[in-house]
């Protein structure tokens, strides 16, 4: 199977699979939002954000270290298994204490503190599965991570319906994260048993010590990657209180319900940039197409949902989350700077330039929190929208500038203009709002975007190339 085609096939299969999980998780958040209020939604979507940042510790690095090393190197698959699933023991114990000292010397309600518990096993156990689903990303079998995703998602959807019918409270809701988890680390466990063996257990100090350094500037950059785009939330919890966390995760729910695109994209990709890191005319084609990509892609969905924000929040949360519009209309231009900031760090870790990202996420970190700091107090969610989106760009530009030193410059000019001119035209159109209903305009937004960059001629010979070779047979692809 040539290079296109497992890409095409890892990313169907992981698409068709990640829809089907957001479409899932879109349901349950939307219920979960509407049954919790703003300030029951709050402080789950607090704990989740708070355990997410501390959880970080109980990984490390070390997944995205074993798809790299893995896939290219497929011997590798026990030694990994066996000595980091030692070494997430450790880990997870050390998270778990830190997010319980934590959390119990702050100024936070019994509550707080209890969902936060719960939280704290939901993450940890999420760790182990992920290296699993690193092992499966690594021999590029995307099904076994998609069934898990779906299983989970629909796990969470039951108990988040039957929860609601019974009226149970929000520590139910944090319980059904953590059940659901479990039950995908059991299966995860199984899928590997049958289709690899079961993972020997070992202790290898110097194998330990080695995989950590190697590790060290993806889990720094982790860690920092996840203070820059959580803590917000944590800040506007303890500056604010739950309801304006309430307010500013239900704009923030719908924005990570649209990552899910460049989130498949990249993990299919990863396995195949890594085992060709070498082959520079490769690795630069592939850049500067998912680049032109990512960025037709990104710049219509932010367009569209700008003009119909106010719709869009009435429609799914009612009139009491109406303080999450302008949430909405700010944070969803992070979109187009998040597709672009996933496809660089994915390049980035595949050459071997991690400690790049470190640097990149390190800046990004600083920006975010200071300025959160000083904003939020006065400006509440609306500081910490904005704050987002600035800090995305930045994380963004500082990568072009990495990637344009190690791999090539791309002519941004070329590439975004005419997606510009035609999200501008789209724009323009829709803003003559109809009493339709919000179906409609959408379609026709859409259907009126394509047609405009068929008309500009954005696609260009090699990108119809691309797409019949969905269809046409090779025997086999001859780098150069």
């Amino acid at each position: 199977m040539n290079t296109f085609k497992r890409i095409v096939k890892n990313t169907g299969v992981f698409f068709v699979a990640q829809v089907i999980t957001y479409i899932i998780a879109f349901f349950y958040t939307i219920n979960m939002a509407r049954y919790l209020g703003a300030e029951g939604f709050g402080i789950l979507t607090f704990g989740l954000s708070f355990v997410l940042i501390l959880g970080i510790s109980a990984d490390l690095g070390l997944s995205s270290l074993v798809v790299r090393e893995v896939s290219r190197n497929k011997s590798l698959t026990s030694k990994y298994a066996g000595n980091f699933l030692i070494i997430k023991i450790f880990l997870s114990i050390v998270s778990v204490i830190s997010m319980m000292v934590i959390i119990n010397i702050q100024n936070y309600s019994s509550l707080t503190i209890q969902v936060v518990y719960i939280l704290a096993l939901w993450v940890v156990v999420n760790s182990f599965s992920q290296l699993f689903y690193s092992i499966f990303q690594a021999h590029e079998k995307m099904e076994y991570q998609s069934i898990s995703s779906i299983i989970n998602s629909i796990i969470i959807l039951v108990g988040v319906i039957f929860g609601s019918i019974q009226g149970f409270g929000v520590l139910w809701f944090a319980f059904i994260y953590l059940l659901a988890s479990l039950i995908v680390l059991i299966y995860c466990f199984t899928i590997y048993w049958a289709k690899f063996k079961f993972p020997e257990l070992e202790v290898n100090t110097i194998f330990w010590k080695s995989s950590m350094l190697a590790a060290l500037p993806l889990s720094v950059a982790s860690i920092f990657s996840i203070i820059a785009f959580r803590v917000d939330t944590v800040l506007l919890s303890f500056l604010q209180g739950a309801t304006a966390v309430g307010w500013y995760g239900a704009a923030y729910k719908l924005i990570e319900s649209l990552m899910f695109i460049p989130m498949v994209y990249t993990a299919a990709i990863f396995p195949v940039v890594s085992s060709f890191h070498s082959l520079k005319k490769s690795l630069n084609l592939l850049y500067e197409k998912s680049v032109k990509y990512s960025i037709i892609i990104s710049l219509p969905v932010a367009a569209i949902i700008t003009i119909y924000s106010q719709e869009i929040i009435s429609l799914l949360y009612g009139s009491s989350y109406s303080s999450s519009v302008i949430a909405l209309q700010i944070l969803i231009w992070t979109v187009p700077f998040l597709f672009l900031t996933y496809l660089f760090a994915t390049i980035l870790i595949s050459i071997d330039k991690q400690n790049l990202i470190l640097k990149t996420t390190g800046v990004a970190m600083i920006f975010n929190v200071v300025v959160n700091l000083i904003l939020i107090p006065k400006y509440s969610y609306v500081a910490a929208s904005v704050v987002t989106v600035l800090t995305e760009a930045i994380g963004s530009v500082i990568c072009i500038y990495y990637l344009s030193r190690y791999i090539a410059p791309i002519k941004f000019r070329k590439i975004v203009v005419k997606p510009v001119l035609a999200t501008l035209i789209m724009s323009g159109v829709l803003l003559f709002k109809t009493n339709l209903p919000l179906i409609i305009p959408l379609v026709f937004g859409i259907f009126l975007y394509i047609i405009l960059l068929i008309l500009f001629k954005v696609f260009t010979p090699d990108d119809y190339a691309l797409l019949k070779r969905l269809y046409v047979k090779e025997n086999h692809e001859k780098e150069s």
